[in-house]
């Protein structure tokens, strides 16, 4: 199956197009096309344009209609496939379109559920986090109340060294 970005291109593509011109016209093209010989011998011959005209008309040894005729209906043929296929992927990307937007209002209906289990996680969640948040700051609570207790038991050990530097000096003196 096509992609929806390639029947987009190709829609875009033969919507740009000029319309087809008609059945009569392709033909009297494609049978100047065939004849070509007309043109080179209207534009060689010499004399006037009657005797130019004449030259070129007698040129033709063996007018191909039936070839032209197929040609043509070969060519609008081709042009009308293109039209149909143009008009076939549109209505696909429509369809498309209304599959794409059907399965969306189903969801909405069908998968309620997940939307309340993440729902209920999210929440499980912030729960967890301000329960860490709560440990966190009591442990920082306690680790600072433990810094302090060292140091104040730093500080009474530091002053019983001084009392007892003091002790020995004033014994040896």
């Amino acid at each position: 199956m096509i992609n929806k970005k390639t029947l987009k291109s190709i829609l875009i593509f033969t919507e740009h197009q000029h319309p087809a011109p008609s059945f009569i016209l392709i033909y009297i093209l494609t049978w100047l096309a065939w004849h070509n010989q007309l043109f080179t011998h209207f534009i060689s011959a010499q004399g006037s344009f009657l005797s130019k005209l004449t030259t070129a008309i007698l040129s033709i040894e063996d007018n191909q209609y039936f070839v032209v005729f197929l040609f043509t209906c070969l060519i609008f043929i081709t042009r009308l496939i293109v039209n149909y296929l143009s008009f076939r992927s549109r209505e696909i990307l429509n369809n498309a379109d209304d599959d794409f937007a059907n399965a969306r209002y189903d969801q909405k209906f069908v998968k309620n559920n997940d939307i309340a289990n993440i729902m209920a996680t999210l929440t499980k969640t912030q729960q967890q986090l301000i329960d860490s948040k709560e440990r966190e700051k009591k442990l920082s609570a306690e680790k600072n109340a433990a810094i302090k207790k060292l140091l104040a038991v730093q500080h009474e050990l530091d002053e019983a060294r001084a009392d007892l530097d003091i002790l020995h000096k004033t014994q040896t003196n």
